[in-house]
């Protein structure tokens, strides 16, 4: 028995070869998505050819959601993130390179696409390089990638832009970019955790054209899963788009503290909640998780301060931030080989909607109805989450 202990180790090479990659990734990827819109308009674009091109990378995300599943599950999980990485560096390059907005546009839709099957391969590479029994952990410490990137990315990003041009700034995200193939390329998954060729389906033209199928890209177990991510995390979606808003409507300044508040929170305790998660297991974490979350939904309806922001953003960050991971790692807990990329894709879709659809209708709410409204449609949305983990626990008793 402490053999075994001593083997089940969260801080492989292999782990934290994957972690490396995903935070030079993601901080790519942030630099990215933050000054297009900006550089759009320096480049002669209209505001609304800006704000398309700032939503081509989601969308496009979401659009392919239903190949790369399937596409995951049929070919080498680190030949993929090799070719998301160079997919991306590729476009970041034609960013820097180019001034067209076509060309430009094309760049996005294939940094899209590579942001999806990144995120597929990622997960499932993750579940096979930890230990079942430091899943949780593992989790929680990739989920730090986009928490780091969102804090920093965007503020290196702007400077880099206000000083040398929007030009520097993608050239700066391409030599990250670079990094990430060569961590791709080094990635060593271990040999027992391979799907063998007889456990992967035959890749073949007849099973692509099927791939809007709906067994073909879903794993069904996960439909809930992804529908508790994409619930719980639409007060997140609306405060990233329009929390400054919401806060000049109230007549409160300093609205941007949320996003510090949120990331510290976050940065802090979506490690500690992995290991807690991996200790007394996902059941027991789960349900007070959504409870902070909703009492950070109670502040954002009723704030009056800035200080009140920064405490919801606390509370947000320690709940939906750290709830996120748990729930990412218990959608891939003991999923079989072949169908890890399903598992992880299915897991996506309903984070990917929620990004897609809560900022057009909490404005549409901000609009008409007020802040209280808007931030009362993420109330229903996370009791909407909560019974549907009672659901699952009623389907899966201890």
């Amino acid at each position: 028995m402490p053999m075994a202990a001593a083997k089940e180790r969260l801080w492989t090479l292999g782990f934290v070869n994957l972690l490396a990659f995903d935070i030079l990734y993601q901080f790519g990827a942030y630099m990215t998505n933050t000054v297009i819109a900006v550089y759009a308009v320096g480049l002669g674009a209209t505001y609304g050819i800006a704000g398309l091109l700032a939503g081509l990378n989601p969308g496009t995300s979401m659009a392919v959601r239903p190949v790369t599943g399937l596409i995951a599950d049929l070919l080498s999980k680190k030949t993929l993130l090799i070719s998301s990485a160079v997919l991306f560096l590729a476009a970041t390059i034609g960013c820097a390179v180019f001034d067209s907005l076509l060309i430009i546009g094309f760049c996005r839709i294939l940094q899209g696409a590579s942001f999806a099957l990144r995120s597929v391969c990622v997960v499932a590479l993750a579940s096979k390089v930890l230990p079942e029994s430091k899943l949780g952990s593992g989790m929680g410490w990739m989920g730090l990638s986009s928490v780091v990137s969102t804090a920093i990315g965007p503020l290196v990003s702007e400077q880099v832009g206000t000083v040398w041009g929007y030009h520097a700034s993608f050239a700066l995200a391409a030599v990250m970019l670079a990094g990430c193939v060569a961590l791709a390329l080094a990635l060593r998954v271990p040999a027992s955790a391979r799907a063998s060729r007889a456990e992967r389906p035959a890749f073949s033209l007849r099973q692509l054209r099927s791939c809007f199928h709906l067994d073909t890209f879903l794993y069904r177990p996960n439909l809930i899963f992804t529908a508790m991510a994409g619930l719980s995390g639409v007060p997140q979606g609306i405060s990233i788009s329009l929390i400054i808003l919401a806060a000049e409507q109230r007549g409160i300044g300093g609205a941007t503290v949320f996003f510090t508040c949120y990331a510290l929170a976050s940065l802090v305790g979506r490690p500690a909640v992995g290991r807690l998660s991996d200790k007394v297991g996902t059941r027991r974490i789960a349900l007070p998780l959504f409870f902070v979350e909703l009492a950070a939904v109670v502040v954002l309806m009723l704030m009056q301060s800035t200080a009140m922001i920064a405490v919801a953003a606390l509370l947000l960050g320690v709940g939906q931030g750290s709830l996120y991971p748990v729930l990412q790692a218990e959608s891939v807990r003991g999923v079989e080989s072949a169908a890890l990329g399903r598992a992880a894709n299915t897991f996506y879709i309903g984070p990917d909607v929620n990004m897609c659809l809560s900022p057009i209708i909490g404005s549409l709410l901000l609009g008409s109805l007020g802040v209280a409204a808007m931030y009362g449609f993420g109330a229903a949305a996370v009791c909407a989450a909560i019974v549907l983990y009672a659901v699952w626990l009623r389907r899966h008793p201890a």
